[in-house]
């Protein structure tokens, strides 16, 4: 389960399809022994340092990777600090930059995250 914005999944019983189309990579990650590490180094090593893969999915696949870690460090913030409004606020954030990004890259632009879509390129090139 999605460890931010679980107090939405109760209250609007149709967010619960974002579940659903996430499962088989949940399952992966939790299942296996350090899979989200695994997952993280197959998505880094076979798309974003891959040469032969297109500029767009390496920049799109960096962009995942970088905002997973921030998510990340966010979330062993909430560990020591226990809020659980920022928790859902960091929760429709994400839901909304990938609602961004879906639209950008569907329209065929490049979708510019600050401080994310610098680092990406940086990584890329």
């Amino acid at each position: 389960m999605l460890p931010f914005g679980s107090i939405l999944f109760y209250k609007f019983a149709y967010l619960k399809i974002i579940l659903y189309v996430t499962l088989p990579i949940a399952i992966i990650e939790n299942s296996l022994p350090f899979g989200s590490l695994l997952l993280f180094l197959i998505l880094f090593a076979g798309v974003v340092r891959n040469p032969n893969v297109p500029y767009f999915v390496r920049f799109n696949g960096c962009q995942a990777l970088l905002l997973d870690i921030a998510l990340i460090l966010f979330s062993y913030l909430l560990r020591i600090v226990p809020i659980a409004e920022i928790g859902l606020f960091l929760f429709i954030l994400t839901l909304a930059i990938f609602i961004f990004c879906l639209i950008q890259c569907i329209s065929g632009i490049e979708p510019e995250i600050p401080l994310i879509s610098k680092s990406a390129r940086m990584q890329i090139y």
